[in-house]
Formats: structure tokens, C-alpha cells, sequence
């Protein structure tokens, strides 16, 4: 994988959780993001579009910029960019790897589809709905929802953005949302309400998802957290994943090896 295409696939995620977040570039190549509404570490972690020489050196000022906000420093690095060098200077911080994350792409569609939903794009006038069914999908209740609702106003407002939800007999049921870039799609708040799992609403989601991104020229994107055991699902429906990042925290996870 070429250089500019890992940059393209980072460049779409910052972009879309840049939405929910304050960015803090450290030049061109890296970047943090932070945010007092939503404490997880998706929103509050720092990273690489490419992972350069600078790299190691950056660690230190990705670190104060943690500290001023009294958070624990989180930073993702691509797998195959761990130089020895980064990898002795994260181990002798303390850092750990807590996680991975997989970036995967659609290669051989395989989705299932379920007829009986209605699929919408757009969606201006039901962020509400949308909401509704991200939060419960993720959190279980919609506690969040005043914050949420302020980033999908402000994220409504860009044109590189969309919304899709999946309806059955009209109830909302499903939550997708899309950020383009040059040459991609991204897929990501993919959520599904708990007691209509099972029953193809996401299979249906992407494959509207991943046409649109044909027609438009794009090839389509997701990334997740291994963690969350999602990977094999993604991978039935003919993703493939690209590469791997690995999650550094400071202070907890596997003890590093150079």
C-alpha cells in the first residue's frame, strides 16, 4: 500500500470525527483530537496520516497537549510504520498497546439484504431519529443526546456528508453516516437498535451505501476496533482489511517489545 493511499484512508477519518472533536494539528502529518462532550478515546486521541521521522519526536507535545486537559494520552500508529525507534520511545513513556483497529475496504460484496426495510439519505429533518438510534445502538440510552444533536446540525451543514437511516413499517431501526474524500467513502456510527439485530439491517445499510459509492466513483471504507469483535462480520460481507493500527495508552495494555 502506497503512502498516499494510507494518508487518504486517515485523512477520511479525521475528517469526519473532526466533526465531534477539537483538532489540534502538529503539522501536516499529525494530529489530536479532543473533546469535553464525549470522554471515549475515539474522541480524545491522537495520530498519524503518515507516520514520518518526526514521529517519535511528536510524542512529547501530543503528551502536553494531553496534559494541559489532565487526559490520559491515547495515540494510534499504523502497524507497519512501528519503527524500532518509535516502538523503545513509546515503551520507555510507559505506553501500552490497549487495542488495534482494523481499516478495511470493500473488495467482494456480499450483502444480505432485507427487502422489507426502507432506506433514507439525507435526513435534515430527522437528525433527531438518527440520534435516537445511535445512541441506544451504542450507549443503550440517549443521555448524549443534546451533544449529539449539536454535532448533527453542524455536521448536516457539510456537503461531503450524509445521514442514511433504515426504517421498518416506519419505525426507525438503523443508523449509518458517510463521509466522502477524494476517491473514498467512509462509513462510520454504524448502529443497529438492539432487538433488531440479527435481522440484516447493517448488511442492508452498506450494500445501499457501498452502490452509492460506486456510482459516485469511491471506493468504501470502514474501520473497527478489534475489541469489538465486528471484523469477522465486515470480512462476510466482503470487506478486506487493509492494514492495522495499533492503540497505544499510556500505562495500561501489553507491555511493548522493539
Amino acid at each position: 500500500m502506497a503512502d498516499s493511499d494510507e494518508g487518504g484512508y486517515e485523512l477520511n477519518e479525521v475528517s469526519w470525527w473532526s466533526n465531534w472533536t477539537e483538532t489540534v494539528w502538529l503539522g501536516k502529518d499529525a494530529y489530536l483530537l479532543f473533546s469535553q462532550d464525549f470522554s471515549e478515546y475515539f474522541f480524545n486521541h491522537g495520530g498519524f496520516l503518515r507516520v514520518t521521522d518526526r514521529a517519535a519526536g511528536l510524542i512529547d507535545t501530543m503528551e502536553a497537549e494531553f496534559a494541559g486537559r489532565r487526559l490520559t494520552p491515547h495515540v494510534f500508529v499504523q502497524s507497519e510504520s512501528l519503527t524500532p525507534r518509535l516502538l523503545q520511545g513509546l515503551a520507555r513513556k510507559g505506553y501500552r498497546i490497549a487495542d488495534q483497529m482494523s481499516v478495511m475496504e470493500v473488495e467482494s460484496p456480499s450483502f444480505v439484504v432485507n427487502p422489507k426495510l426502507t432506506l433514507e439519505l439525507g435526513l435534515d429533518h430527522k437528525l433527531e431519529q438518527w440520534a435516537d438510534v445511535y445512541l441506544k445502538a451504542f450507549y443503550g440510552d440517549t443521555k448524549l443526546m443534546k451533544p449529539v444533536l449539536a454535532v448533527l446540525r453542524r455536521v448536516a451543514k457539510n456537503k461531503e456528508a450524509s445521514f442514511l437511516i433504515a426504517s421498518l413499517d416506519e419505525r426507525p431501526v438503523g443508523a449509518l453516516a458517510l463521509f466522502r474524500s477524494p476517491g473514498m467513502s467512509g462509513v462510520y456510527c454504524v448502529g443497529t437498535l438492539p432487538d433488531m439485530r440479527g435481522v440484516h439491517v447493517a448488511s442492508t445499510m452498506l450494500d445501499f451505501s457501498n452502490k452509492l459509492a460506486v456510482s459516485e466513483a469511491r471506493k468504501l471504507i470502514l474501520q473497527t476496533v478489534l475489541s469489538d469483535s465486528v471484523e469477522p462480520f465486515y470480512l462476510k460481507l466482503g470487506f478486506r482489511r487493509v492494514y492495522l493500527k495499533e492503540l497505544f495508552a499510556r500505562g495500561s495494555g501489553h507491555i511493548l517489545k522493539s
